[in-house]
C-alpha cells in the first residue's frame, strides 16, 4: 500500500500552481463533483491566486472562484510537467480529476481503489 501523502508534500505541489493560468479542470470520477454551479469549464482562463492546505483537504483560489478538494484517506496529488486532457485508454487507470495549466503542466488527483472518494467542490467568491 502506498504511503499517505503529507501536508508538506501537498503544499509543495500547490506552490507550483500560484500565478499559473488554468487551461482546464476535468473531474472524471462521476461522483466526485459535489457542485453544479459553477461548472469546471468556468475556471478556464482564470489565474491561480493562492492555495491553502488543512490536513487532507486543500483549496485553490482564483479572483472569481474557489475549488475545495478533499483527498479523503488514500487520494494523492501527482505533479506532471507535461499533461494533456485525459482521453480513455484501455488498460490504464484514469485519474479522479485532472487540472491542466496553460503552460502544459498540471496535476492529477489519483486514488488506488476503484471506489472514488476524492471530492471537488467549486464555488464563486
Amino acid at each position: 500500500m502506498a504511503s499517505i501523502q503529507t501536508t508538506d508534500e501537498i503544499r509543495d505541489i500547490l506552490t507550483r500552481l500560484e500565478g499559473q493560468q488554468i487551461a482546464g479542470l476535468q473531474v472524471l470520477g462521476i461522483n466526485s463533483l459535489k457542485s453544479l454551479s459553477p461548472m469546471p469549464d468556468a475556471l478556464v482562463g482564470e489565474v491561480i491566486a493562492g492555495s491553502s492546505v488543512d490536513g487532507r483537504t486543500f483549496t485553490i483560489r482564483t479572483s472569481k472562484f474557489e475549488a475545495a478538494i478533499d483527498l479523503q484517506r488514500t487520494g494523492r496529488l501527482v505533479w506532471l510537467s507535461a499533461l494533456e486532457p485525459y482521453a480513455p485508454t484501455a488498460g490504464l487507470a484514469r485519474p479522479t480529476a485532472r487540472l491542466l495549466l496553460a503552460g502544459g503542466s498540471g496535476m492529477d488527483l489519483t486514488e488506488p481503489a476503484k471506489t472514488k472518494r476524492i471530492t471537488v467542490t467549486l464555488s464563486e467568491l
